[in-house]
């Protein structure tokens, strides 16, 4: 059901205007409900299963899918009128949205129909069923198409209230009138976050000062997340920003890097899901945990690694038993944030999966950040583009989680003045935080200890080819060609370096070679 509310999210108005249409005849004159008139689609089905031989739950999770497609659909083309303005009103005339409404009504009248039939035993006659999922229930059939006619209402409120001007704003509850203040749909609309190199998010938090919101909300509006979960634009930016605010101005682990890990993340998931091999494996819902757990991975970070809180004893690595600490301290903190706010964001319209599986999925993917496992990720991800040919049999959620973990580390494979600056941001976090083991009376590791650290050449030329490399090779096979871009730049970012190291070393040499002499 995810990959056709994602592909109607992308079509125009018109297109979304048919399939509203369509969906609807479909909720009402589907299979499932033509069983009495004997048309053609209720013979086919009757060929496969007759009705009586279906059990209620079945019946159940069919309507709840169809009808939960229909008001996504449907939620979306009405807003998309709403910004489209007075031409585009003209597909909803009234006359159509009380035929639409009307076609509900008959539908909640099949629903009671099917709440009598008491043909299955101990499901029928329970009066609560399962709906397509472990621990979900209803009280009754009729809840789903009264949710349903909820929403409907909902959408033509706000679209009275756009038609009607500030006097009819004026009577809306506040939280509905403050949100309609912002114009989210062009909100960013100019920025290229479908082109590898569109965006520069280190220029982009030297001209606006919040960076991190600037990336998600282009990308939340751009791929019209609003359709898909039930927390309000204004609410969402609202839990963002605070989010954002959160971030310390660290050298690199700040708002910036966020964004950009965050920008980039989408970028995997926007590459790989163009390519013929991937098509229907990602839903809007992956990209909804992807974003989430992108945009919250660091937050909070103190700017010193799980290796300083384990040895200064913090009250961190005490609290998280020395793992994960500062994965573990970042995922309470952004949770933590959005129960205080009471802003649900990762609430959704669709009938599966619980909140609570898309909770876990972020956990996991945050905790794969942590460079303590990056070795055995990338040995089990090496092994899975070998052995799964067929793309879509490699499990997801190890998939999203290399994703996240990849851009986390990934600004070797931007622009190289782009990646010259992280790497400087990063080296002078590092020393700081060998500096400060100093004074702790800790002996820091080479790259820490400015003293003795490598030179900036040799150093990164190190890392870019025993972890970044090391790590790019298995995703850069499963994006294919779309992988041609990162690429390039990453061998550019190799060539950068080399140069230096050869000039660091021969420096080196020049200044021995004098040593010797004097001497």
């Amino acid at each position: 059901m995810g990959n056709a509310v994602g592909a109607t999210c992308a079509t125009d108005a018109d297109e979304k205007d048919d399939s509203v249409t369509d969906n609807l005849r479909t909720v009402h004159d589907g299979d499932f409900l033509n069983e009495r008139n004997g048309s053609k689609s209720g013979r086919r089905s009757s060929e496969k299963a007759a009705p009586e031989d279906l059990t209620m739950e079945l019946l159940v999770h069919r309507i709840e899918r169809d009808l939960s497609t229909f008001a996504v659909q449907y939620r979306d083309a009405r807003t998309t009128v709403s910004q489209d303005g007075p031409e585009a009103a003209e597909k909803f005339p009234p006359h159509r949205l009380k035929a639409i409404d009307d076609s509900l009504y008959r539908i909640a009248a099949e629903l009671k129909r099917l709440e009598r039939r008491t043909a299955v035993p101990g499901v029928a006659r329970e009066g609560n069923v399962f709906l397509g999922m472990r621990k979900k229930r209803f009280k009754s059939l009729k809840a789903v198409v009264h949710k349903v006619m909820a929403e409907i209402r909902v959408a033509r409120l706000l679209s009275r209230w756009t038609a009607a001007g500030q006097d009819e704003k004026d009577k809306l509850p506040a939280h509905l009138s403050s949100q309609m203040d912002t114009d989210f749909s062009q909100l960013n609309s100019n920025m290229m976050i479908e082109t590898w190199d569109g965006v520069n998010v280190l220029e982009l938090d030297k001209t606006s000062t919040d960076p991190l919101v600037q990336v998600f909300m282009a990308v939340w509006n751009y791929r019209k997340m609003n359709a898909l979960c039930k927390t309000s634009k204004h609410l969402v930016m609202e839990y963002i920003g605070e989010l954002e605010s959160k971030y310390k101005a660290n050298p690199y682990h700040n708002r910036a890097h966020a964004a950009e890990v965050t920008l980039m993340s989408y970028q995997f998931f926007a590459n790989l899901s163009t390519l013929k091999n991937f098509q229907g494996y990602f839903e809007q819902i992956d990209l909804l945990v992807i974003l989430v757990a992108a945009a919250i991975h660091d937050v909070g970070h103190p700017a010193t690694n799980n290796d300083f809180m384990v040895k200064t004893k913090s009250d961190l690595a005490l609290r998280y038993h020395d793992t994960a600490v500062l994965e573990n301290f970042h995922l309470a903190t952004a949770f933590e944030l959005m129960r205080d706010r009471n802003i649900p964001l990762l609430d959704h319209y669709l009938p599966s999966p619980p909140v609570t599986s898309l909770r876990r999925r972020i956990v996991e993917i945050v905790l794969g950040t942590d460079m303590a496992v990056h070795k055995s990720k990338v040995e089990e991800m090496v092994m899975v583009a070998k052995r799964n040919s067929n793309r879509q049999d490699i499990d997801k959620r190890q998939l999203e989680q290399y994703l996240v973990h990849t851009a986390d580390i990934g600004h070797p494979l931007r622009p190289v003045e782009q990646h010259k600056e992280w790497a400087e941001r990063v080296t002078e976090e590092f020393f700081a935080q060998g500096d400060r083991e100093k004074e702790l009376g800790f002996t820091p590791i080479s790259l820490f200890d400015r003293e003795i650290a490598p030179g900036m050449g040799k150093g990164q030329l190190g890392f870019l080819k025993f972890v970044v490399q090391a790590g790019w090779d298995p995703l850069c096979t499963l994006m294919e060609k779309k992988s041609k871009m990162a690429q390039l730049y990453l061998n550019r970012n190799l060539k950068a370096w080399e140069a230096l190291a050869a000039e660091e070393e021969a420096a080196a040499a020049a200044a021995a070679a004098g040593t010797d002499s004097s001497g």
